[in-house]
């Protein structure tokens, strides 16, 4: 299961290299803040608390930004990583990231040619289905009581 969020990016940092601790190539990382605060679904009205997210991009993925801008709005796919460690003083630390793996920008909403709206035939209410309360009962019965029908036979 894919954890998705959307919002607005607000700011885009730059790539930054990481040396590796055994000699071997960097690791890339960048750095970028999404405006994901909700809105009032009937009012349109901007929630007051807001809710800017720092997510991150590591490796190939880093280029990926470059082809979004400030304001864009964005679907970002992303897993949770957390590590520990241990520092000089001998604590246990620990850290949680946001690793993005997928970015999709929202496209422009399309504008569809408008249809007339076409209404329904009528139909003759005896040609109704089901039949209506006026019609199923009481049942139309002749001068003797007996059940009144069309039928010929």
């Amino acid at each position: 299961m894919s954890n998705q969020i959307t919002g607005r990016l607000i700011e885009i940092g730059q790539t930054v290299q990481i040396p590796s601790k055994n000699g071997g190539n960097p690791f890339l990382k960048r750095e970028f803040l999404l405006d994901a605060t909700t809105h009032d679904p009937y009012t349109g009205e901007r929630n007051q608390y807001e809710n800017i997210l720092p997510l991150e991009l590591s490796g190939d993925k880093c280029s990926e930004l470059d082809n979004y801008r400030v304001g864009d709005v964005l679907t970002v796919s992303f897993a949770l990583q957390g590590r520990s460690w241990t520092n000089q003083d001998g604590e246990l630390k620990r850290m949680a990231s946001i690793r993005c793996y997928k970015l999709e920008g929202r496209k422009p909403a399309v504008q569809q040619p408008v249809q007339p709206v076409q209404q329904p035939v009528p139909q003759p209410a005896s040609a109704s289905y089901p039949p209506t309360m006026a019609q199923a009962f009481p049942p139309q019965v002749d001068a003797n009581g007996n059940p009144k029908d069309d039928l010929p036979f």
